[in-house]
């Protein structure tokens, strides 16, 4: 999965904001995974579901990419 982006997923977590104290997460990238750093844990819950879809996604296009040049 060397092509994952993980500098992409980073930053798409990293530009939402929380609604109630105006703050962006940070997102610390660590030796089983991640870790999301936010101002409340109901804004870190939402994060860490986006980053879960996000991954996903990611994941998934790696994966077509992948067996796209498999096939060619």
């Amino acid at each position: 999965m060397e092509n994952i982006d993980f500098n992409s997923i980073k930053r798409k977590i990293e530009k939402e904001k929380c609604s109630k104290h105006n703050q962006h997460p940070k997102v610390e990238k660590t030796a089983k995974g991640f870790n999301i750093l936010a101002c409340c844990e109901y804004f870190r819950s939402q994060m860490t579901k986006k980053m879960e879809k996000v991954m996903a996604e990611e994941i998934k296009s790696s994966i077509e990419k992948m067996l796209k040049k498999s096939f060619k």
